[in-house]
């Protein structure tokens, strides 16, 4: 889902609203399981938000996220943020942080795709439709 989120804390701590209204980043946001488990209880969830071409996290992952509110136009979605710093000699080294996500939901932008030079195109436009839109 194409959104802009808001991060609410910074290393854990909760910003100032001025703060938190200029860190908005807009991108595909996912929510899925980070780790599955049969027993319902044991499931991790994970959130993402990559850049719309999906190669480069726009902001570090959200571990043992959950979704807290549904409110208006958009979704509070809390968990723990991961901030790898570098790898160690048994596993990887990363800053864990409290984090707070306000995702709002936002129009994907279709971009018109340049017209044919052809007599029969002549006035049409065509907009670009992802796969997620059919």
């Amino acid at each position: 889902m194409f959104c802009t989120v808001y991060q609410v804390r910074s290393q854990g701590f909760k910003r100032e609203r001025e703060a938190i209204r200029l860190s908005g980043r807009s991108g595909d946001l996912s929510f899925d399981c980070g780790l599955w488990d049969p027993r319902p209880a044991r499931q991790v969830m994970r959130a993402t938000l990559v850049d719309t071409d999906g190669e480069r996290y726009l902001l570090p992952v959200l571990d043992r996220a959950r979704l807290v509110k549904i409110r208006g136009s958009g979704l509070l979605i809390t968990g723990i943020e991961v901030i790898p710093r570098g790898i160690g000699m048994k596993n990887i080294k990363a800053d864990h942080y409290p984090q707070t996500w306000w995702c709002v939901p936002m129009p994907q932008v279709a971009h018109p795709a340049p017209a044919d030079t052809g007599s029969d195109a002549a006035g049409k436009v065509e907009t670009t439709v992802s796969p997620r839109d059919r």
